[in-house]
């Protein structure tokens, strides 16, 4: 079962070859279904029944161009997206050689364990990777890479670079803005030897987030003596970042267990750093795989806000109120639990159905969800 389920998850992520210039295609699916306790919100959910949520087809078409030459194209439609559909991956690879092979073209960032088949449920025990870790809104990027395996004691190893740049829109305090991650640069590496996987990813970047509104409020604070600098730490505008992570999967026996731990440094941004840990234990009966998630996340905001001039003026106050919305938009402090089971029902086709709990510390609010999944590989 534990053969299978590599073979057919890294089937989807990795191009394919074949023996003539044909193409070939696959694809997976994820039908998920699911509904927050009521009078509350998690993961994007709400005490409604939501089938769009997680929910997502995709095809991926890839062709041997010869002599090293290949071509690959993922498109994907996901239902909270309306099922619009749009290029996921698009790139042509060339094998240098036996152990080197280069990517140029929009392509997956690698970031963390599961990067490389990061919407194929399918590929993994939980219906989505933990959230908090799995949370950053980079996952693809235009760019180039290299790839490059080699051997270190028993272990194989695989060693990728990356430079590109990426835009996507994300919400902001309820708008739709445009981020831009710009000199995307750094890589990963990972060791495997039988039951036992281990990695780690190191990237950089400059991040912009052109919220409206910006200007004024830099422009606002660069009056005030004493304050001039709270506009400017307060907005993201090319300002650097530092992600890093490390992981480890072991499938031993019937036995799996996962962990992963995420940190990124932001400088001179309304954000200080961000830190993500997640934790599974699993266990197989046959066909059915039960399991156990904790995970915990922590975001912590530029030490400026406590520096906010709250009680001078009335207008300083409706400033600094505004300003404090904007250091804290991704502030968080919490933890969760997951529970689920997963049913290998076909050789090609599972079940999963979870239970999840969030704490979340900074308003002292529990929330719970339920979530079922038909997850595919064709």
């Amino acid at each position: 079962m534990k053969k299978t389920l590599l073979a057919l998850s890294l089937g989807m992520a990795l191009p394919l070859t074949a023996v003539h210039a044909e193409i070939s295609f696959n694809g997976f699916a994820n039908i998920v279904a699911g509904k927050a306790s009521s009078g509350d919100t998690q993961w994007g959910y709400d005490d409604d029944v939501d089938f769009k949520q997680d929910s997502l087809f995709a095809i991926q078409a890839s062709t041997d161009l010869a002599e090293g030459l290949s071509a690959t194209v993922q498109i994907i439609s996901r239902g909270e997206d309306d099922w619009d559909t749009e290029f996921e991956w698009a790139y042509l690879a060339y094998d240098v050689n036996d152990q080197t092979r280069i990517l140029l073209g929009r392509q997956r960032a690698p970031l963390y364990m599961f990067s490389d088949y990061l919407d194929v449920s399918y590929a993994y025990p939980w219906i989505t990777p933990p959230e908090g870790v799995y949370d950053l809104e980079l996952s693809t990027y235009d760019g180039i890479s290299a790839n490059y395996a080699f051997t270190v004691g028993e272990f194989d190893a695989n060693a990728q670079a990356i430079f590109g740049s990426e835009t996507n829109e994300i919400d902001i305090l309820g708008e739709s803005i445009e981020s831009e991650f710009d000199q995307i640069f750094g890589g990963s590496l990972t060791l495997n030897r039988d039951w036992l996987t281990m990695r780690a990813a190191y990237i950089t970047l400059d991040l912009t987030l052109p919220a409206p509104g910006f200007d004024q409020l830099i422009a606002a604070w660069q009056t005030i003596p004493g304050f001039e600098t709270i506009g400017v730490e307060a907005t993201i505008v090319d300002d650097k970042a530092k992600f890093a992570e490390v992981g480890f999967q072991a499938d031993y026996n019937n036995w799996l267990v996962i962990g992963e731990y995420t940190h990124i440094d932001y400088d001179q941004m309304a954000l200080d750093t961000e830190e993500s840990m997640f934790f599974t234990v699993g266990y197989r009966f046959d066909t059915v795989l039960v399991h156990a998630t904790y995970g915990q996340d922590e975001n912590e905001v530029n030490g400026n806000v406590n520096r906010l001039p709250f009680g001078v003026s009335p207008e300083l106050d409706g400033l600094s109120a505004v300003t404090e919305q904007t250091f804290r938009f991704r502030e968080q402090d919490s933890s969760y639990y997951t529970v689920g089971a997963r049913w290998d029902f076909h050789d090609s086709a599972a079940l999963k159905i979870e239970f999840s709990r969030r704490d979340n510390d900074l308003i002292n609010q529990d929330t719970n969800l339920v979530r079922t999944a038909l997850v595919t590989v064709f």
